[in-house]
């Protein structure tokens, strides 16, 4: 159902794009997120890693490949070229299914542009919702490298709808035949977590000299050096804010973590970090949704009983599930009434503005030492409600 939309939503906004008279002769294109509200342009690269040593546990005779987004603070943005929202790769197939040139969605971010020189910028995960690209985390990851961050957005294949590899090659989501069962959702977050290990330690061979793309792909003038990797976080959404703060448990190089909306565990067996706690900090916003349903508070409340860390809960009122991600940027008003389950009535603006300035708000104040974000000030924004 959620693809549906998500492509629903790419259809219109090409619709609505074309019709507005854009001219043919030039690259049509429109962007539908967010600006981002930092002082420095946004460059973007993807890699595409693979764990040799690794058997991928839902393709067996293969070795783990994941392909990720990295964001970065650029510089000579008006060389490089816009980056595509959604591969251009897909974009022959729905031409052709309408009959149409559609122009592209773009992002906010420059391709392969060069990082800004003589800078070393914190590095923070970021890592979807279960059965949800990483793309839905570019507007999150677009704001915070404007503000001075590195964001490395990661697929985890087979469990995601698709993942393109380089050469058009599409990983499908792994077959089902029983639902999503807590055995398989089990089985998603374990990979999950070596998967985030895995690109830590990539970031360090960058950082090390070492390219870590397997067809050693020309990557970003300045990226090595400016992964600062002594200050690292992490945020996710659903299943990846639990993954999110699980990883940091298992894993002493990640300083701070972000769960958007995530319970600690599957159902009723809790993870590690809710059991036995964590010392770093975390900051929980959870929807208005969830906490109407409840189904995240005996994990979250085990977290907070057993955390011995900073850690605070914050509710976004008016919101539901993925008003966290670009889904409500994406869909246009007339799509909205389809998708009522996923988003509330808040405005998809305010949604976004509201999550970035947050999830920035906790990095800056624990990899950055930053004693005057909205956490550490009286509450000016009427939407959000500190629950503990």
């Amino acid at each position: 159902m959620i693809g549906k939309i998500v492509a629903a939503a790419l259809t219109s906004a090409a619709l609505l794009t074309t019709a507005a008279g854009l001219s043919t002769a030039a690259p049509l294109g429109a962007t539908m997120l967010p600006q981002p509200t930092g002082q420095f342009q946004v460059g973007t690269t993807t890699l595409h890693l693979v764990d040799a040593g690794r058997p991928d546990p839902f393709r067996p005779t293969r070795p783990r490949e994941l392909m990720v987004s990295v964001f970065y603070p650029a510089t000579a943005t008006e060389l490089f070229p816009r980056a595509h929202y959604v591969s251009t790769v897909l974009v022959p197939e729905i031409q052709r299914q309408l009959g149409i040139e559609l122009p592209g969605l773009l992002t906010n971010s420059y391709a392969d542009a060069p990082v800004i020189p003589d800078g070393r910028f914190p590095v923070v995960l970021y890592t979807p919702g279960a059965g949800v690209s990483r793309l839905l985390g570019t507007g999150l990851a677009e704001d915070l490298a404007s503000r001075g961050y590195i964001v490395v957005a990661m697929d985890h294949t087979y469990e995601g709808p698709a993942v393109e590899f380089p050469g058009g090659r599409v990983a499908t989501a792994a077959p089902m035949p029983e639902g999503f069962v807590p055995s398989i959702r089990k089985k998603f977050i374990a990979a999950r977590l070596l998967d985030i290990e895995f690109v830590l330690d990539m970031l360090t061979g960058l950082a090390g000299g070492t390219n870590p793309d397997a067809e050693n792909r020309w990557l970003p003038v300045g990226l090595a050096d400016a992964l600062d990797l002594d200050r690292v976080g992490i945020v996710g959404h659903s299943s990846g804010g639990y993954a999110a703060v699980e990883a940091m448990h298992d894993d002493r190089r990640i300083d701070a973590a972000v769960d958007l909306d995530g319970q600690i565990g599957v159902d009723e067996e809790f993870g590690r970090a809710a059991v036995e706690g964590v010392d770093r900090p975390v900051l929980v916003l959870t929807s208005r949704q969830i906490e109407e349903v409840g189904d995240a508070n005996p994990s979250l409340d085990a977290f907070f009983a057993h955390g011995t860390g900073w850690k605070h809960q914050l509710t976004m009122g008016n919101s539901a599930h993925y008003d966290f991600t670009d889904m409500p940027s994406l869909v246009p008003d007339a799509v909205r009434p389809a998708a009522e389950t996923y988003f509330g009535p808040i405005a998809a603006p305010r949604a976004a503005a509201l999550t970035d300035s947050y999830v920035a708000a906790l990095f800056d104040k624990f990899l950055r030492d930053d004693p005057n974000t909205p956490l550490d000030r009286p509450g000016a924004d009427p939407e959000i409600t500190t629950l503990r």
